[in-house]
């Protein structure tokens, strides 16, 4: 019985990000094919199980279901933040991985940047006024 090869270090360096982005497909054709409105087997949002108070996740599988399916109206009804932060989060990644590739420094997030203390304000105000049992805020509530 051989050895298994030994990964290089650019070897290493990439294969956790080709990793995450194996899973992330996977989880994205198990979303494709199992609607999570009718599939049970999806996990519960404790904070709404527990409280009946939306987070600011929740709708986030439904949401993603209605883009794979290419109804993005249904998918900003689920849940309008997390729709509009994917092509942030995937320029982020792209750029990360290009460093990467180039053998440079990923750029790093700056968690005590302003665009950070913008984002946590949005979430947090997305989260309250998600919440508000009132027109027109119960659009931005997932729904059933």
């Amino acid at each position: 019985m051989s050895a298994p090869p030994i990964l290089q270090p650019r070897q290493m360096r990439l294969s956790l990000p080709l990793v995450g982005v194996a899973a992330v497909a996977a989880a994205t054709v198990v979303l494709f094919l199992f609607d999570p409105s009718r599939n049970g087997f999806y996990p519960r949002c404790l904070l709404y199980v527990s409280t009946g108070i939306y987070c600011p996740g929740c709708g986030g599988l439904r949401a993603v279901h209605s883009l794979v399916h290419g109804d993005v109206l249904a998918a900003l009804h689920f849940n309008a933040l997390f729709v509009l932060s994917i092509p942030f989060v995937c320029v982020y990644g792209v750029r990360r991985f290009s460093a990467m590739m180039a053998g440079k420094r990923p750029p790093p997030l700056l968690t005590n940047s302003w665009p950070i203390k913008i984002l946590v304000v949005e979430v947090i105000l997305f989260t309250v006024l998600r919440n508000i049992p009132l027109a027109p805020f119960t659009y931005l509530a997932p729904g059933p």
